[in-house]
C-alpha cells in the first residue's frame, strides 16, 4: 500500500483471528497456512473493526508507541500491504 493513501482499511468480516499472548494468530483454510502478526500487528488488527485509513492507525499507534511518523507509515503500509495480500483486510477506494 502506498504511505500516503487515503483509502480505508478493514479486516475482513469473514476472518477470525486468536489470541496468543501478545499476537494474533489467524489461519487460512484456503491455503492451508497459519499467519501470526506480533503484538504491535495485533493493535493494528484490533483498530481495523471498522474502516480506517493508514493516517488514522498511524496516529493511533504513535500514541501508543514512541514511533516518529516516517517509520510508523512506513511499517504500517507494509504490514497492510501483506494482509491484503492474503486476503485478511479489505482496502476501499475512496469515491
Amino acid at each position: 500500500m502506498s504511505q500516503d493513501s487515503n483509502h480505508a482499511v478493514y479486516s475482513r468480516s469473514n476472518v477470525q483471528g486468536s489470541a496468543l499472548g501478545d499476537e494474533i494468530v489467524f489461519f487460512d483454510e484456503r491455503v492451508g497456512k497459519y499467519f501470526a502478526t506480533g503484538s504491535v500487528g495485533a493493535d493494528i488488527w484490533a483498530l481495523l473493526e471498522r474502516p480506517m485509513s493508514m493516517e488514522e492507525i498511524c496516529v493511533a499507534l504513535m500514541e501508543a508507541y514512541e514511533v516518529d511518523r516516517n517509520t510508523c507509515f512506513a511499517q504500517v503500509s507494509q504490514f497492510l500491504g501483506k494482509m491484503a495480500e492474503i486476503n485478511l483486510v479489505e482496502v476501499q477506494t475512496p469515491e
